[in-house]
């Protein structure tokens, strides 16, 4: 017996609490049914959401879980239904049983490393600020970003949409004087480009170059790798 939230959580539909309001509301039904928060199901059971039904089956429950980070170039969208037909980050992922689930996101003008599994359950968790995981990017500026302003955006800046957006490390790069490495703990809708503009300053380039213990180095754009589970233990 599984519940519910555990099934479409490891599809990738939904997060946990995410199911959790969505059965409040009556809107998860089992077998036609509406179900309350502690319903389970079991191999042949169907759940109902959003007008799709999912079968459970073995091949479901054994799921063969898979993860990998992908070099992100600019001018790719992460999405697989875009209006305008913009190349998507999914055209250059290798064949998967289920479905590739981006963990995170990167703009359309930012590239880098993100990381993808076939796990919803993993990606939630990843994705969920509980993880703490630390996110870093490489970032060319235009503007003057001081000592004041690099202060400003360690102490936490107000970023719109009632958003507090923190860099928890700042270091310049020598290699050229507005070119800076970023961390941070969360992963706000595009929190970096968000701070600097707060702070008079624009972005002229953006690339993530690791996500927790994942390091996007020497992979090439559009480029793939598959990624041992037991970097991300501790996550998950």
């Amino acid at each position: 017996m599984y519940r519910v939230q555990k099934i479409l959580s490891l599809l990738g539909i939904l997060s946990r609490r995410e199911c959790e309001k969505k059965i409040k509301l009556g809107l998860i039904f089992v077998n036609n049914l509406p179900i309350d928060l502690g319903a389970t199901v079991s191999i042949g059971d169907k759940i109902s959401f959003n007008n799709h039904d999912y079968i459970i089956t073995k091949e479901l429950l054994s799921i063969n879980t898979k993860l990998l980070m992908y070099h992100k170039p600019i001018n790719e969208i992460v999405s697989r239904n875009d209006p305008q037909q913009r190349n998507s980050v999914f055209d250059n992922l290798p064949d998967i049983s289920g479905k590739w689930i981006n963990i995170g996101r990167l703009d359309y003008q930012t590239s880098g490393l993100i990381l993808f599994t076939n796990n919803g359950d993993i990606a939630n968790k990843m994705m969920h600020p509980s993880s703490n995981i630390k996110r870093a990017y490489e970032v060319v500026i235009k503007g003057n970003f001081d000592k004041s302003k690099i202060q400003l955006s360690l102490s936490g800046i107000k970023i719109g949409n009632s958003e507090i957006g923190k860099f928890i490390n700042v270091s310049s790069d020598n290699s050229s004087l507005n070119k800076f490495k970023v961390q941070l703990m969360t992963g706000k809708n595009r929190e970096v480009r968000r701070i600097f503009e707060k702070l008079d300053c624009r972005v002229v380039s953006l690339k993530r170059i690791s996500y927790g213990d994942i390091y996007l180095g020497d992979l090439k754009y559009k480029s793939y790798r598959y990624i041992d589970l037991q970097k991300i233990s501790k996550y998950i």
